[in-house]
């Protein structure tokens, strides 16, 4: 039965009704919300990350790999400017097999002609098996998805940044980070997370919180300027399920007292492209209130671990990487792991690659 954009739209606030609309069965097929997925769901994502991840370095693996998605065209469709989100799709989709496309100025689209979404996205499901969107818009990704679930021939449609509200793939990958980094240390149940920066507009730390209900994690400390604080909606969402938020508005005052505690540290920087212009230059980066400076070293454990989503400005200082904990570089590369599994979850290979890894004895 048909429903409108607003039916549609409303029905992605209820939990169950959200699932029977995102998912087929147990795969996702619309990518929109780091809610979305269940701890179920993002434990078979990232085994099937690390099945890929570690069939690329077989030889048999590799060739296996390749015939997954061979075939398949993915169209990366980017509105606003990326480099390690786009050429990490691209990458992950290589990894499997499929062709790609990607479309970065949207001058040479026929949103420049004034088109609607709904008749450009059903006109690339015609060519393509899969499209990745990048929007400035909240609701670009959604109203893809529910132009091409209303079509005769809908195609899956991944997020890969929604306006200031959503990154879900790089939660997806901050995740993994996450349970990679605490592999030895009981996973990411009972761990301590600050988030640090402009956490109001950040999508990546917004979509990271959101994720992190998922987990048994009793407390997020925010390091955040009072102009940039998340808004109510989310810190009332983490309070609903049971994670205690403190707020604070000194970086180094906060490690100072609370340092010791904290298992993981993510940096962000200050969005300043939402800034509306009020002519001339703007000096980027983030006051001195929030840049973690190597001083405050002395205020975290070795095993802390340091994570920031990318591009960073002066909030992270590269003297940081020689912390045993800093683990930016492999958050980098495991955005291409785990988008490859998204791509096979949504395309029903997960469990097929799963067991070829076991098979091959690298799980």
């Amino acid at each position: 039965m048909s429903q409108s954009y607003e039916e549609f739209s409303a029905a992605l606030s209820d939990r169950t009704r959200r699932r029977e609309l995102l998912f087929r069965g147990d795969r996702p097929y619309y990518v929109l919300f780091s809610q979305q997925f269940s701890r179920a769901d993002l434990e078979a994502l990232s085994d099937t990350a690390t099945a890929i991840r570690r069939l690329d370095r077989h030889r048999d693996g590799v060739d296996f790999l390749r015939r997954i998605l061979h075939g398949h065209r993915v169209m990366n469709l980017f509105a606003q400017p990326s480099t390690r989100t786009a050429e990490s799709f691209i990458a992950a989709a290589d990894k499997l097999g499929a062709s790609t496309r990607l479309v970065s100025d949207m001058r040479t689209s026929s949103f420049a002609k004034g088109e609607s979404i709904d008749d450009s996205v059903r006109t690339l499901s015609s060519f393509f098996d899969t499209i990745v969107v990048r929007h400035h818009d909240d609701d670009f990704a959604s109203r893809a998805s529910w132009a091409l679930s209303q079509s005769g021939r809908p195609i899956p449609v991944i997020s890969a940044g929604s306006g200031k509200t959503q990154h879900v793939t790089q939660s997806l990958l901050d995740i993994y980070t996450l349970r990679y980094s605490f592999a030895n240390r009981g996973g990411i149940d009972g761990k301590r997370v600050l988030l640090v920066g402009d956490v109001g507009r950040n999508r990546a730390a917004r979509s990271l919180a959101y994720m992190l209900t998922k987990f048994d994690v009793s407390r997020v400390d925010i390091v955040c300027h009072k102009d940039y604080l998340p808004e109510d909606g989310l810190l009332e969402y983490l309070g609903r399920h049971g994670i205690d938020v403190r707020i604070h508005d000194k970086l180094g005052q906060t490690l100072e007292k609370l340092g010791k505690e904290v298992d993981a540290i993510y940096m962000t920087r200050l969005q300043q492209e939402w800034d509306s212009g009020s002519g001339g230059e703007k000096k980027l980066g983030a006051p001195d209130d929030f840049v973690l400076h190597h001083e405050y070293s002395r205020f975290v454990r070795d095993d802390c671990v340091i994570m920031h989503p990318l591009p960073r400005i002066n909030e992270l200082p590269e003297a940081w990487e020689s912390h045993p904990g800093f683990v930016v570089w492999r958050q980098v590369r495991n955005g291409m792991w785990m988008r490859s599994a998204l791509l096979a979850s949504i395309h029903g290979a997960a469990d097929e690659i799963r067991a070829r890894a076991a098979r091959l004895n690298l799980v």
